[in-house]
């Protein structure tokens, strides 16, 4: 038997997109008759389909809120800015959920990005200093650029003594070389990252430029006059933070990451860290999210191979450039195929080969030529050998054909006969030519 759930969905649903992250929902009411029990409330279910920053990825993230009792419209909040959405109402009772509603689909606006994650000063000269920093992880819109606000500190009150504001166009810039500044004086830094819906909050960085080296003045008295640079108050008294104790800091590199690796302290594993790179052939620095000490590496992907970068390793609590780790890396080549090459490849691998293929084919030829040189007088022994083989075949003739005399011998006694060495068979050769010609004019 089937639960006696609503039959009806609400009708004439209707969104109002209030700003970048809330929207209200406005419906009429399902038919009492269609209820089918008592109506305990309604859900509005949405679903964020794409963001703009990134049209070809398909997101599927859902979210469901519920509102009981009997209403007619309701605030959605917690939406992102800059994506697209669609939304249905249903009905429920005690049983279950009634049928949905049509979808209704809407856009969320831009919104002001996040504060940017990091701020650093380096380079500071007399009447200069450069900024450098990193984008916002969630621009909430298409980035336009960036503001910058600084301001000229006095260091007894604290107090700013002038200020100026620069906008800094250029959604890619991550660093600006600051010109026209006071030597020896203390600046304060607010840097916003900006859309076409307003700018962010500020992320603020102190600084000083440069003083100028101590100047000693001699008058003719021989008396000495020496000025000094001047204490930067609460700086002098107040030792800058202890960047965390990480040990045993290297680099791995393939050829489109890099693995940054550490040994962190017990004390410091709970301290951030940030992990920054910049391709040295444009210049722009990237920033990683903050990353716990304690978890002792970080991979940096997506790097161009056979490029040069530099990296560093940055804590969270030095944001006035102290870095506490720097190495310039390159990355590997990868082959045609995206793989590293064999060694067959090599150009003096497949010289070496040919020589010895060639080496090779050369001794084979003079030996063939060799051999058929020598087949062609195959019965002639060679000149030290001529008379031990003609001692030989007179030895088979007399084998084959005894004289009379040697059989008699041969009969009346039994003379163990061995074969005679070549000494010997030297000694009987006049003897054995005779008998030879003896026998054959028998």
């Amino acid at each position: 038997m089937c639960p006696l759930v609503p039959t009806a969905a609400p009708r004439d649903v209707a969104v109002e997109v209030m700003n970048t992250t809330v929207l209200r929902v406005s419906w009429t009411p399902v038919p009492p008759a269609t209820l089918r029990g008592h109506l305990k409330g309604y859900h509005v279910h949405w679903l964020r389909k794409r963001s703009f920053l990134n049209p070809d990825k398909i997101l599927d993230e859902r979210h469901t809120l519920s509102f009981p009792g009997k209403r007619t419209h309701a605030i959605v909040p917690n939406l992102d800015a800059f994506s697209e959405y669609t939304l249905t109402v249903n009905v429920f009772n005690k049983k279950g959920n009634g049928p949905s509603s049509d979808p209704v689909t809407f856009n969320t606006p831009e919104g002001v990005p996040e504060q940017v994650p990091i701020l650093t000063t380096s380079n500071a000269q007399k009447e200069s200093i450069r900024l450098v920093w990193a984008p916002p992880l969630v621009a909430n819109g298409i980035l336009t650029g960036y503001l910058l606000q600084y301001h000229l500190i006095n260091e007894t009150t604290k107090e700013a003594r002038d200020s100026w504001e620069m906008n800094i166009t250029g959604p890619d810039t991550t660093h600006w070389q600051l010109e026209g500044l006071e030597e020896g004086s203390l600046y304060l830094f607010h840097l916003s990252a900006c859309t076409r819906a307003g700018c962010g909050p500020p992320l603020a960085q102190e600084s000083s430029t440069a003083t100028p080296a101590p100047v000693a003045s001699v008058d003719g008295n021989h008396n000495c006059s020496l000025s000094f640079p001047r204490l930067i108050p609460d700086r002098a008294t107040h030792p800058p933070p202890l960047a965390p104790g990480l040990l045993n800091i290297s680099s791995y590199v393939s050829d489109t990451s890099a693995k940054i690796s550490w040994t962190a302290r017990e004390e410091q594993q709970d301290s951030q860290l940030y992990v920054a790179y910049m391709n040295n052939r444009d210049g722009n620095w990237r920033i990683s999210k903050a990353v716990n000490a304690s978890q002792s590496f970080h991979v940096i992907d997506g790097l161009n191979p056979g490029t040069v970068y530099t990296v560093r390793l940055m804590a969270k609590s030095l944001l006035d450039n102290a870095s506490i780790f720097e190495d310039v890396i390159q990355t590997q080549v990868t082959g045609a195929a995206g793989q590293p090459r064999s060694i067959s490849t090599k150009g003096w691998f497949i010289g070496t080969m040919c020589a010895v293929a060639l080496l090779t084919l050369i001794v084979l030829t003079v030996c063939f030529m060799r051999r058929n040189q020598g087949g062609k007088y195959a019965g002639t022994p060679p000149p030290g050998r001529q008379d031990v083989v003609a001692m030989d075949k007179v030895k088979e003739k007399e084998d084959l054909h005894p004289d009379e005399e040697s059989q008699a011998m041969n009969d009346d006694t039994f003379c163990e006969y061995s074969k005679p060495s070549v000494l010997e068979l030297y000694e009987d050769e006049p003897r054995r030519h005779f008998s030879t010609f003896r026998h054959e004019i028998g």
